[in-house]
């Protein structure tokens, strides 16, 4: 007969602790349900028992030592009780059918149900010790079931005496039938602890059919011998036992097969994703799952031992660890194997003298690098199957299947990091900045005022030319920390580039805003030191609100930028945006007067960097750089005036300049026989202009020279600029001939997806990298990954800023096609470029590749 699945009323086992739909339990009180439906079902035995025909009389008369016979049959049923899983359902199996048909054969209703309840009651108090829902629910199930079958029996075998063939016929079809809505009413009790009534009836009817026409069949072929001869019934004993047996080991075998499946899928399903959030939930469910658990948890571990996340299902209620090393975990976690905690190890760790976890797996998860999780799982109270050395083992299997997967995250995780945020300080890098700052343009903060702030250490050039980059490095981190002590919950501190720092605030007042930003200039202006001396860099800042009319992060940041140069002119630490700044500004207003000056009267010099090809040693191109010698100003930075230009609108004169002086040098070189490529920097402003193919083209005819020799270099931060827009003028100049390179990549975050898509040739490593990839390892990480995602994407990949041969060598090793930098060659005027290359290709000659550098 059937029994309340394979954990009674109480807690049928389930997959993580949910139903087939993901809901939880429907009900609020299921034992209080389960004693209520106990009672319906003891209220309607009651009249089946009276309507049944001929309810005082056996159909086959018996002695009275039957009824001691079929209750000790019925116990012996109750001990042999086993369980098999189908779709993710277990149901109960016993031979408790085979006294059920002698009862109903040889025994009144009445007594068949004294037997059956005294022979399971006794193994209830004395073997199985069920809990009183369970004992009750049981109990009252096969009271129904002894007034249900005996009453479905005779309706079925009519008033007359029935023959042998009519009795078991009948007899096998009322045990299955009783049988069968006996599990409507365990799927009921079920769902009111877990949901989901309708399916779990279809699941258990469609998965075990077979397995009650099976119980039925046993039970009318050791009728039959009874009733031929009583002593028969010996002969029925083999055949039960080995029918018994085969289910058995068929259930046991099925769930092995089905266990190891789902093993065997266990890293393929945490592996779907490369996040470590996911992968870590994942591997939580899906590792419950398998052990048939609702209680699991998994302790992620960082590179010094501290417990960086947590992720749980169910509830373990023991305090988990935070660290490798936390006294109470030691053994456990430093443990070669998954281990088993035993309750009374249970109760020490939960720190109470009870504990209702009957035990728990612990699982070290590592991989060669070393310890990176705990993993754990709870035995669930009340489960049928508990846990033993084979489960132990399998949590094992987990584990080693779940290090790399878990690894796997932490490794795309750090790559994600280094990314999105500037090395030297871990600050956000520009462009995750710009998205927090759009994202704040898009979606203003109720009841609060939003502000961009750029910071610029006003004397860190000096600290760099006189006590050497380390120092300028240390003042970058000292500077990061002051910032980031002074945040406000909300606030985003991001290093831009060089001593150029930015912040995003959001404050009640503006007031607020101004006592912060002079408590920022206060708290930079610290004396820091430096190599054992202690110096002063002032800081400038200027600060912007972000408005209404505010369509992109762009124009506040650009505001702010304003407002702090203005604040390094006017030495006032400290400027709010206003827009006479815009206009009035004096030293912008010089520069931009001289800068027209120049480009018209093209006074400005272009000058030419080669690039090597690092496997054949020759030179293959040339990158032209402006460059700008001022009268009274002196050399002016390229980054100074170029920003005047793109704000001012020369940018478009000064690409022009630039492309006319490139490609007139590039005609004179190719005609003296060098067979060499010109590569010109665009402004993201050049970008915009949708004539700018065929202005380039107008250069290239004049000159006779074909657009292939021509590469055009877009910074990686013009990629996301009005992304739409410039992706028009980059197809257009792509279509046109043009090759196209991604300069300074890795100083921004380039979209992996959307750079795949671009029609760009070649990809040019920031120098900031390759300067210090032989002291940095993050940077040689960097670069080496730069090197490797460039030639997976199929693009050619040049390294900028190559100082020294040792720098070009470790390129040449990690497959660098192309390098450029003042271990080659300083930036040479046109004619000093005609005779560099004639030495360069003579000193080729001579040696063997890349021999020469350095040597002309």
């Amino acid at each position: 007969m059937t029994e309340p699945g394979s954990d009674g009323v109480t807690n049928p086992t389930t997959r993580d602790g949910q139903n087939g739909s993901g809901r939880r339990a429907s009900s609020r009180h299921p034992e209080r349900d389960a004693y209520l439906l106990s009672a319906a079902m003891l209220a309607s035995a009651v009249p089946l028992i009276l309507l049944t025909r001929d309810v005082t009389d056996p159909i086959r008369e018996s002695s009275w030592w039957v009824v001691v016979v079929v209750a000790v049959l019925f116990a012996l049923s109750e001990i042999t009780v086993f369980h098999l899983e189908f779709q993710r359902e277990a149901i109960s199996f016993s031979l408790s059918e085979v006294p059920t048909a002698f009862a109903l054969v040889f025994l009144a209703p009445v007594p068949a149900l004294l037997a059956r309840l005294i022979g399971s009651l006794a193994m209830f108090l004395t073997v199985r010790r069920l809990s009183n829902s369970k004992l009750a629910f049981n109990l009252a199930l096969f009271t129904w079931e002894l007034a249900f079958v005996p009453f479905i029996f005779r309706v079925w075998i009519g008033g007359s005496k029935p023959t042998q063939l009519v009795t078991v016929v009948a007899a096998s079809g009322a045990i299955a039938l009783t049988t069968a809505v006996g599990s409507v009413f365990v799927s009921i009790v079920i769902s009111r602890f877990e949901g989901d009534a309708i399916r779990r009836i279809v699941d258990e009817f469609t998965s075990a059919w077979w397995l009650y026409c099976l119980s039925a069949s046993l039970a009318g072929m050791t009728l039959t011998l009874a009733l031929v001869e009583p002593w028969l019934v010996l002969i029925a004993i083999p055949p039960l036992v080995g029918g018994w047996w085969v289910i058995r080991q068929f259930g046991d075998i099925g769930q092995r097969l089905r266990d190891l499946n789902a093993v065997h899928g266990f890293a393929g399903r945490v592996g779907q994703s490369l996040q470590l959030q996911e992968i870590s939930e994942s591997a939580v469910h899906e590792a419950a799952s398998l052990l048939r658990s609702d209680s699991a948890a998994l302790v992620r571990f960082d590179a010094d031992g501290a417990a960086v996340a947590t992720h749980t299902i169910g509830s373990l209620a023991m305090a988990l660890p935070d660290r490798v090393d936390d006294p109470e975990w030691r053994e456990i976690v430093e443990a070669p194997r998954a281990t088993m905690i035993d309750p009374r190890r249970l109760r020490q760790l939960t720190g109470s003298g009870t504990s209702d976890v009957p035990a728990v797996i612990a699982a070290p998860v590592r991989d060669e690098s070393g310890l990176v999780a705990l993993l754990l799982i709870a035995e669930r109270p009340g489960a049928l199957y508990r846990f033993d050395e084979a489960h132990v083992a399998r949590v094992q299997n987990l584990t080693d299947q779940l290090a790399a997967s878990v690894r796997k995250g932490m490794l795309h995780e750090r790559l994600e990091f280094e990314a999105r945020h500037d090395a030297l300080t871990e600050l956000p890098a520009r462009t995750l900045f710009e998205r927090e700052v759009a994202s704040t343009v898009e979606q203003p903060m109720d009841g609060q005022i939003s502000f961009v702030l750029m910071f610029d250490l006003d004397r860190f050039k000096e600290v760099n030319d006189t006590l050497g980059h380390h120092a300028g490095d240390d003042l970058l981190i000292q500077f990061a920390g002051r910032m980031t002590a002074l945040l406000a919950p909300g606030d985003v501190l991001a290093r831009l580039a060089g001593d150029e720092f930015a912040m995003l605030c959001h404050r009640r007042t503006r007031d607020e805003m101004v006592d912060f930003a002079v408590a920022c200039v206060s708290e930079g202006g610290r004396p820091v030191t430096l190599d054992g001396l202690e110096i002063v860099v002032t800081v400038s800042l200027g600060v912007c609100e972000i408005t209404e009319a505010d369509v992109d992060a762009l124009q506040p940041m650009r505001r702010a930028d304003i407002a702090m140069y203005n604040a390094k002119w006017q030495r006032t630490g400290v400027e709010f945006y206003r827009d006479e700044i815009d206009r009035r500004t004096p030293a912008r207003l010089s520069m931009l007067g001289d800068l027209r000056a120049a480009i018209e009267a093209k006074s400005l010099d272009v000058v030419y960097q080669p690039k090597l090809d690092l496997t054949s040693g020759r030179i293959v191109g040339v990158e032209a750089l402006v460059r700008w010698e001022h009268l009274t100003r002196g050399v002016v930075a390229p980054a100074e005036f170029v920003r005047v230009a793109e704000d001012t609108g020369l940018i478009k004169s000064l690409t022009d300049l630039v492309l006319a002086r490139g490609i007139e040098t590039l005609r004179i070189v190719r005609e003296r026989g060098f067979e060499i490529g010109l590569a010109v920097n665009l402004s993201t402003h050049d970008l915009f202009d949708s004539r700018l193919p065929d202005r380039v083209r107008a250069h290239l005819d004049t000159n006779g020279v074909e657009p292939g020799t021509l590469t055009l270099e877009i910074t990686e931060s013009s990629l996301f600029v009005d992304a739409p827009r410039t992706r028009a003028t980059i197809d257009d100049l792509h279509d046109a001939g043009f090759k196209m390179a991604v300069d300074d990549f890795g100083t921004g975050y380039s979209s992996l997806s959307y750079l795949r898509r671009l029609p760009v040739n070649e990809l040019k490593v920031d120098q900031s990298f390759v300067a210090r990839m032989l002291t940095d390892p993050q940077d040689e990480v960097i670069v080496k990954s730069t090197i490797d995602l460039g030639h997976n994407l199929g693009l050619h990949v040049v390294a900028e800023g190559v100082e020294s041969i040792a720098v070009m060598n470790r390129l040449s090793e990690f497959g660098c096609d192309a390098a450029q930098g003042y271990c080659i060659s300083q930036p040479l005027s046109s004619d000093e470029l005609i005779e560099w290359l004639i030495k360069a290709e003579s000193a080729h000659r001579s040696e063997t590749p890349m021999a020469w550098v350095g040597s002309i």
